[in-house]
């Protein structure tokens, strides 16, 4: 119908953020934040020089990845177990 406006979800939009930009004297502007990075494993914080932020978390992060190893090999074991499985059936 022309005169309904635009049907809007229940759910409230997040606040827009924004960052305060503060002008050097070469004219180039440069932000205010520090620079750095985030954990790996958890997402917090950290400075540049660093990948994971604690010994907990770098257990928790070799856990996941040995994990995601043993996920990815797994499908190619089981159709080899089958395959053996099929031979000595077939053979008998």
């Amino acid at each position: 119908m022309p005169g309904r406006p635009p049907k809007r979800s229940g759910r409230k939009k997040k606040a827009l953020i924004v960052q305060r930009v503060t002008p050097q004297e070469d004219g180039v502007q440069r932000s205010a934040i520090v620079p750095h990075k985030h954990c790996f494993n958890c997402g917090v914080s950290i400075t540049t020089d660093k990948d994971i932020c604690s010994d907990a978390c770098q257990a928790e992060w070799d856990r996941m990845l040995k994990r995601k190893k043993l996920m990815t090999y797994l499908p190619f074991i089981g159709i080899a177990l089958l395959i053996l499985f099929y031979i000595l059936i077939s053979s008998s």
